[in-house]
């Protein structure tokens, strides 16, 4: 039985600024939990987006596109109440980007825990959130209450922290909220400005050796200098091949669908979590292939579409 990866959030269409023509904005389908979704179905394995679109052109257009790549949208629904959220996004010379979004109100926000299907934890399963699903009261409440579901059945719960200030009423976001997603989760994935922000001051190791007490995987990314991989097993940095970027749009939620996708692979291989918790060599291996899909969407334009598949990858994948 194939382990799905089922992602939770935000989907919404990306406006991305032509890099010839600045005046120009193209659209694509984006947003990190549908990106993550759509990287896993890309590279062989079985994912599932549970959220809310708009009934409007955009929803409709997203959810055909997540079909479109394989995605299960069993979990998603529609609704008239707002409109599908959009952002806008503008890109340097180095294809970093600054966003602006159109959001809240958006349908996105809006996905209730009864609309989740009762039989989704049927299964084991992996779920997957970031910390963009906490901005409003509502959305929180059902981020916390589907990963207390996730874990009652025994589903390993992954958490990119993602932060988007902009999209928070006050300009930032809220630390405690975040922190307490991050308690609940055994996978971790962070930027570095992440780390140092949700850090408040302390230092970012001890901080990290606190959340570590407890069972669990961290991943720390920089940018293009180098990936840093903590668990119980090991502390271990791994370098990031340069590549000539054209967009990082989607390449953390690349890295993080190929993190993922691999460990439901081992899962339904039948090694155990506390195996690969406890096992460097796998780890690293793990990190290594993860580092490559995000660096192959860095070379590409757009989200979806820039995500690379099993067969573009295979060649460049350790084990």
């Amino acid at each position: 039985m194939q382990i799905p990866v089922c992602c939770f959030g935000e989907i919404l269409i990306d406006f991305l600024q032509d890099p010839q023509h600045n005046e120009v904005f193209r659209r694509f389908a984006g947003g990190a939990p549908a990106n993550v979704a759509v990287a896993v179905a890309k590279l062989g394995g079985h994912s599932k987006f549970i959220g809310m679109v708009g009934q409007d052109m955009f929803g409709e257009f997203l959810t055909a596109q997540l079909k479109h790549y394989g995605v299960d949208c069993s979990a998603v629904r529609q609704t008239s109440l707002a409109k599908t959220a959009l952002a806008f996004v503008a890109l340097d010379e180095q294809g970093d980007r600054s966003f602006s979004f159109y959001r809240p109100p958006a349908a996105d926000l809006l996905y209730l825990p009864e609309d989740c299907p009762p039989d989704l934890w049927q299964q084991p399963g992996i779920l997957h959130l970031c910390s963009n699903s906490l901005t409003e009261n509502a959305i929180a409440v059902t981020s916390f209450a589907l990963v207390a579901m996730a874990k009652a059945h025994g589903w390993l719960v992954s958490v990119d922290a993602n932060l988007r200030h902009n999209l928070w009423s006050n300009g930032s976001a809220n630390r405690e909220l975040v922190t307490q997603l991050l308690q609940q989760a055994d996978l971790i994935k962070l930027s570095d400005d992440e780390l140092r922000y949700l850090a408040a001051g302390q230092d970012p190791q001890l901080w990290l050796a606190e959340l570590l007490l407890q069972k669990r995987w961290v991943i720390v990314t920089a940018g293009a200098a180098e990936v840093r991989s903590y668990s119980p097993a090991s502390n271990i940095s791994l370098p990031v091949t340069p590549v000539t970027v054209v967009d990082t749009t989607a390449a953390g939620d690349s890295f993080v669908g190929a993190w993922l996708l691999q460990l439901s692979q081992l899962l339904e291989g039948g090694s155990s979590w506390a195996q690969l918790l406890g096992d460097q060599g796998i780890q690293q291996q793990i990190v290594q292939n993860a580092i490559v899909a995000g660096s192959l969407t860095c070379q590409q334009f757009g989200a979806f579409s820039a995500l690379p598949t099993f067969y573009q990858i295979k060649a460049q994948w350790a084990g």
